[in-house]
């Protein structure tokens, strides 16, 4: 990570949640219309695993699970 890059994060994080949002949204924004070619493979890929959960292949977990998981590896 460059010193410019760390130094915006440490600004940001001082943000509120909203705020936060706001600056993200708006970086999302700057990088220009998606690719057609991503696009499309993303809506592949989620038609893929809406159909394993419909079918029943596929097992979801609660989601207090995984944030939980998640948040025990940033400790």
């Amino acid at each position: 990570m460059t010193e410019a890059v760390s130094q915006i994060l440490s600004e940001v994080k001082r943000l509120s949640g909203e705020e936060r949002a706001e600056v993200a949204y708006e970086v999302l924004c700057s990088l220009g219309p998606p690719d057609k070619q991503q696009v499309e493979q993303w809506e592949a890929e989620l038609a893929r695993r809406v159909e394993e959960i419909q079918s029943g292949r596929a097992v979801g977990r609660p989601a207090e699970e995984v944030f939980a998981r998640l948040r025990g590896r940033r400790s």
